[in-house]
């Protein structure tokens, strides 16, 4: 079941009082490489450096006067942490925001300069989610889901609107997935507004729970994410993203963390642009051909996050170069 057409324009009417339009750029570099017309959709420029503010900030503003007052409870693998801090913060609500004991320093002083309470549990995102839920629910506050939201995907659907006046028309869109949420609101949008344009999914080797429970015609947990993309980080998708994506998506396809990696880097080289690995594994995907692209396609590929280290950039470009040499 598609989220409602409704819902998406609902959303792109209560967030546009909070977040600005992001920027879609024409990538000449990986264009020509690809023979194709690339363009890149910048949400790594949102206010948290990643789309999930889109869907935060939605959820949030659809809560009663009387919830928000309560404060909100939430659980991330860290930008969702940080897209709901930001939406309490700006409307002046309490936040508490469980994060995996292993979350990386930089998005924990990140969420903690939002004002949010942090809380670290577990060992994985689902871990932390799992005591979120049960905190929110005994303490009768609004629980914030990362991606399994009716709310949360019609926010994260309003990148098609804002694309759809950007590029009126859009072949293919390329999108990460890590819960589910980005890629199902993009579904519904696209099939709402824009039915020709194909849609493709894009995870990595070590989070590909969606390739395999599309494959099991069931939803396939993962023992643990061992991708380095972080962002990635949910061991299984909700039962409406598993819905929507195996019903409705063009297609599902794999990269390798390597070639995610070297992905990343050409960017940063050659468009001067900071992802993190859950967004250049787009870019990966198209080099490999496992999407299907022509001469005269519009594609865009979703630069869904930037909440990577500068320590980790550096140390897998020491490393590229050591394979060069």
């Amino acid at each position: 079941m598609l989220i409602e057409k409704h819902e998406i324009e609902l959303a792109a009417k209560r967030i546009s009082s909070y977040l600005l339009p992001t920027p879609v750029i024409f990538s000449r570099h990986f264009s020509d490489k690809l023979k194709t017309n690339l363009y890149l959709k910048l949400e790594t420029l949102q206010p948290t450096n990643s789309f999930k503010v889109r869907g935060a900030t939605n959820a949030i503003l659809s809560l009663s006067d009387s919830q928000r007052q309560k404060g909100v409870i939430s659980a991330s693998a860290g930008n969702h942490g940080m897209a709901v801090a930001l939406a309490a913060l700006k409307l002046q609500i309490p936040a508490t925001i469980y994060l995996p004991e292993k979350t990386p320093k930089v998005k924990l002083e990140r969420i903690a300069r939002l004002g949010a309470k942090i809380v670290l549990h577990g060992e994985s995102w689902d871990e932390a989610d799992a005591l979120a839920m049960e905190i929110a629910k005994r303490e009768g506050k609004a629980y914030i889901p990362a991606f399994d939201h009716v709310q949360v995907m019609a926010g994260q659907g309003t990148i098609v609107l804002e694309l759809l006046q950007q590029l009126p028309h859009i072949d293919a869109m390329v999108v990460s997935i890590g819960g589910g949420g980005l890629i199902s609101g993009i579904i519904s949008a696209v099939k709402h507004f824009s039915p020709h344009t194909k849609v493709y999914g894009v995870e990595t080797e070590g989070a590909n729970r969606l390739y395999l429970s599309r494959a099991a015609n069931k939803i396939i947990e993962l023992p643990a994410i061992t991708s380095v993309a972080e962002s990635l980080g949910a061991r299984k998708t909700g039962p409406m993203q598993f819905e929507i994506i195996t019903k409705h998506v063009d297609d599902l396809v794999v990269v390798s963390d390597d070639d995610a990696i070297q992905s990343l880097l050409e960017l940063l080289q050659e468009e001067k642009l900071l992802v993190e690995p859950a967004a250049s594994c787009c870019i990966a995907a198209l080099l490999g051909g496992k999407i299907p692209v022509s001469k005269s396609d519009v594609v865009v590929a979703i630069m869904c996050g930037a909440n990577i280290a500068l320590e980790r950039v550096v140390e897998w470009y020491e490393s590229e170069k050591c394979k060069v040499s």
